[in-house]
């Protein structure tokens, strides 16, 4: 009988480990929790979902997507904290999200620095890899860039002067220290408030003025408080899909090469979208009775001047002075290329 004991033992731990393996497969794919702040519908979250449907089937069913929309995780502070602590593992973030994580992706929106959308897209394909080394320094997986937008000054007022400008109360999103510096450099006094309290702002008259993209504008009903649109595109918005470290290499490795591969091109779909969202935007806008106002050729050259006061500010406590010459040659170079 004691010659049966190490074969009983082996034959114990083999059912255990039957038992176990069952239960791998039970317990389905692996979920990615990622967090916007664009509510269901939008272009944002339409575009996630066609991201999530995809995974899904190229992993043949191994990771899946769940998508909490329209802030329902918080502001961008409160996702970056969940996805600390891996509540949540990825989000859609703007510019003022990506630079709590990484000050220096801020130079994107360095004011009147891009003309055109081409440029965007050329120094942001140059630079995309050293950017995700930087994030995953920070401990985070770059997915993919995104975009909000040329934003533009709105108001209750007329703005088409430089006085007129400097006399509104303007918005800035609380703790956005760049967009602070921004209006600063261009003698515009803030006034900090949530992105969600911007329409009480309006209504109870503590802002009369903001700053935004045209979709933006019209996706959060802010255009039905103000008047004029000041018709000069001051900042391109960035914006960036991230993921935290940790929960993008407990992926097997084929599955992060689909999920890298994927929302890189849903990303890439989703500029586009946004920018001809955007075009609609305006479109709404004008129907709506919001007058553009052109720029006075004196108020563009104070606006060129002010940018480059804006660049000094932001070197070195923003970004290095070898960043933004580096971006500044790639939009010199691109210039070029298509003369």
């Amino acid at each position: 009988m004691k010659s049966m004991k190490p074969i009983v033992t082996l034959l114990a731990m083999a059912s255990l480990a039957v038992c176990a393996f069952p239960c791998v497969g039970i317990a389905g794919p692996t979920e990615i929790k990622i967090a916007v702040v664009m509510p269901e519908g939008s272009t944002w979250t339409n575009t996630l979902h066609e991201l999530a449907d995809a995974t899904l089937k190229e992993t043949g069913g191994d990771v899946a997507i769940k998508i909490y929309a329209g802030g329902v995780s918080g502001d961008e502070v409160d996702v970056l904290r969940k996805m600390r602590v891996n509540r949540l593992h990825a989000g859609g973030f703007s510019g003022v999200g990506l630079g709590l994580v990484l000050p220096e992706i801020r130079v994107f929106e360095a004011p009147l620095l891009f003309n055109t959308y081409a440029e965007i897209d050329y120094v942001k394909q140059q630079m995309y890899d050293d950017f995700a080394g930087r994030f995953e320094e920070k401990g985070y997986v770059l997915l993919g860039f995104a975009e909000a937008g040329f934003v533009y000054f709105f108001s209750k007022q007329r703005i088409d002067t430089m006085d007129r400008l400097q006399q509104t109360r303007m918005w800035v999103w609380k703790g956005d220290r760049v967009a602070e510096k921004f209006l600063d450099a261009f003698g515009v006094q803030g006034y900090p408030l949530q992105l969600a309290d911007v329409n009480t702002g309006l209504e109870t008259g503590m802002i009369d003025s903001y700053y935004s993209p045209p979709l933006a504008s019209v996706a959060f009903q802010w255009y039905a408080r103000v008047h004029y649109m000041l018709d000069l595109p001051m900042v391109n918005a960035t914006g960036a899909l991230l993921m935290n470290k940790r929960t993008f290499y407990e992926l097997a490795p084929e599955n992060r090469e689909i999920v890298s591969r994927l929302v890189r091109q849903y990303a890439a779909r989703l500029v586009q979208l946004t920018r001809k969202d955007n075009a609609e935007a305006l479109q709404v806008l004008s129907e709506a009775g919001i007058t553009l106002i052109p720029p006075a050729p004196e108020q563009t050259a104070s606006f060129n001047r002010n940018a480059e006061k804006n660049y000094e500010m932001s070197i070195p406590s923003l970004y290095s002075k070898e960043l933004f010459d580096q971006v500044r040659g790639l939009i010199a170079e691109y210039r070029d290329q298509v003369k």
